[in-house]
């Protein structure tokens, strides 16, 4: 069984991502007009354009839900969280993240991702959201909260109890047949 569920960007990521855009091309031409080629601007927007490209490497694409494993995949990067690991799985309200801020991550640029700290329970929290709403909570056993974006929160989080509950029969049967 695989379930994937795609990152699509809502209005407000793509109007953050459009001005960001604008804003750092806007530096450069600045640079470029003012820096007269000296080292200074030139470190500074190799800099920004590094940071900038990191980001992006950064972004998430898509999840799958796999009989062993729950993916986010990113541009560069895969997070996997074996589903024997998840301790629970719930929607969470948008109000519940508005103390969230992000502490290294983006916060619109192609969506929601990175390091959170959430400013109620001081907890460092991995968010990987497309859009400032449909959020699911993934807390595995070893304390680690993902937050996550879904078109559809009640239909992934039914694929992914699906998954556990599969793997959790399968562990049993193992047992048994020993």
């Amino acid at each position: 069984m695989n379930s994937e569920y795609k990152y699509v960007a809502d209005r407000r990521s793509r109007l953050i991502t459009l001005g960001v855009g604008l804003a750092v091309l806007a530096g450069l031409g600045l640079f470029t007009i003012l820096g007269d080629g000296s080292y200074l601007p030139a470190s500074i927007m190799a800099t920004l354009l590094g940071i900038t490209l990191l980001y992006v490497l950064s972004i998430p694409v898509k999840m799958r839900i796999t009989d062993t494993h729950l993916e986010i995949l990113c541009i560069l990067e895969m997070t996997r969280i074996h589903v024997g690991d998840i301790k629970r799985v719930e929607a969470l309200e948008p109000a519940r993240m508005r103390a969230t801020i992000p502490i290294l991550g983006s916060y619109g640029f192609f969506g929601y991702y990175g390091y959170y700290l959430n400013l109620k329970s001081w907890e460092m929290v991995k968010v990987y959201a497309s859009r400032w709403s449909n959020f699911v909570e993934i807390e595995d056993i070893y304390e680690q909260k993902y937050i996550v974006s879904a078109d559809d929160p009640a239909q992934f989080i039914e694929s992914l109890n699906k998954a556990i509950r599969r793997h959790t029969e399968q562990l049993y049967d193992g047992m048994e047949n020993r």
